[in-house]
């Protein structure tokens, strides 16, 4: 199983902060977000912005995600989830 969260409760969180921005098309969910937490900033590479992009599909009223990328201005890398991922837990607290 695939880590995942309600649409409804993803959708509130996004509309609160700015730094989220979630697309929908034809069942797939993308959620765009540039941490912006001094804790995440301190981490930055050359103090330039990191993009996260996760991927997913929407199955009734749940988003499933299975994909999480990272792209600085050294690249793209990404990460296939796991349902135990901790890329996941800030999930935990919307």
């Amino acid at each position: 199983m695939k880590p995942s969260i309600e649409k409804k409760k993803l959708e509130d969180y996004v509309l609160e902060n700015p730094s989220y921005k979630m697309y929908e098309k034809n069942g797939t969910v993308e959620l765009h977000f540039v941490p912006n937490t001094p804790e995440a900033e301190a981490h930055f590479p050359d103090g330039e912005d990191v993009e996260h992009v996760m991927y997913g599909d929407l199955s009734g009223d749940k988003i499933y995600f299975s994909k999480f990328v990272t792209i600085t201005n050294f690249g793209k890398t990404e990460t296939d989830l796991l349902d135990d991922d901790p890329i996941m837990e800030w999930m935990k607290y919307i």
